[in-house]
């Protein structure tokens, strides 16, 4: 039986930093770098009863950080009130969720992946909701979701042009793709950032979930 070989640009943005952002030398722009800026923040958060000392849980720099390293269209408002609408949603909403996460069938996963990203595209960007944007928040901060991030090579083909009318939509296409590969997916890459129990951390949350195949979705 033959191993299945991750895709090249996945491995890639995985353990080298994104050029476009601090000239390629800063390595948290790494996809390694966001899982643990991310899903990070949240798990030391919920380590210590979500208090921290009046900041925001998730600070505004990590928000710049994966906007330019993502590739993501710019939004109508600051990184400052960026960080303080997704601080509010983190506590109103997945503060509540958080340790029952591993403990949900699967269909309760899928439905709750689906539910926070259309709250958030909503609570995060008033005024100008935001799915796209949303999803790629939750990809990284809840990978033990099935949370697909929007990519535009996995738009859903209802027509040459159109794509998904809402998060929903492009899930439940997603999840379909990714039924059809799973069988053929590649090992996941151990970690490569972050000191001793923050690369455990890592490396058991890929082994034991679906988040770097879903990554692999659209790569080459």
């Amino acid at each position: 039986m033959t191993t299945a070989v991750a895709p090249n640009d996945a491995l890639a943005r995985w353990q080298q930093p994104h050029p476009d952002f601090a000239s390629g030398h800063d390595m948290r722009s790494s996809e390694n770098g966001l899982l643990n800026l991310f899903y990070g923040s949240l798990e030391h958060a919920a380590r210590y009863q979500w208090l921290n000392a009046g900041r925001t849980l998730v600070d505004k720099t990590y928000l710049r950080i994966l906007w330019s390293s993502c590739d993501m269209a710019p939004v109508a408002t600051t990184y400052d009130q960026l960080a303080s609408n997704l601080d509010s949603f983190i506590r109103d909403r997945i503060s509540a969720h958080w340790e029952q996460l591993d403990e949900l069938d699967h269909d309760q996963r899928h439905q709750l992946a689906i539910e926070l990203v259309e709250q958030a595209a909503i609570a995060v960007f008033p005024g100008n909701p935001n799915w796209r944007a949303a999803s790629m928040l939750l990809f990284f901060l809840c990978p033990q979701l099935p949370v697909f991030a929007w990519h535009h090579e996995l738009q859903s083909p209802q027509s040459d042009s159109q794509e998904p009318a809402g998060y929903a939509g492009y899930h439940a296409y997603c999840r379909q793709r990714l039924a059809q590969k799973l069988p053929h997916s590649a090992t996941p890459p151990a970690a490569v950032q972050g000191d001793e129990r923050q690369c455990k951390l890592i490396d058991r949350l890929l082994s034991r979930g679906d988040w770097w195949q879903r990554r692999c979705l659209f790569s080459r």
